[in-house]
């Protein structure tokens, strides 16, 4: 695929590079896309994984403390 691109003339390079720039999503991606980054910055002060863990047991020895 290298050597035929090589063999292109610039016009058809210039062609080329243009249509393997062009967004290639589909509508039903760019609706997905739209809705994960929505819901990413809704979420956004979220925390997760073992950081989210250790937040979250602080808090409940904090709340038993408290008793």
């Amino acid at each position: 695929m290298i050597e035929e691109v090589k063999d292109l003339s610039a016009e058809e390079r210039s062609r080329l590079i243009e249509i393997l720039s062009e967004d290639q999503r589909s509508p039903e991606q760019e609706k997905r896309d739209r809705m994960a980054q929505s819901i990413r910055g809704k979420y956004r002060r979220v925390l997760t994984g073992s950081e989210g863990s250790e937040e979250f047991a602080r808090r409940e020895a904090e709340e038993l403390a408290l008793w």
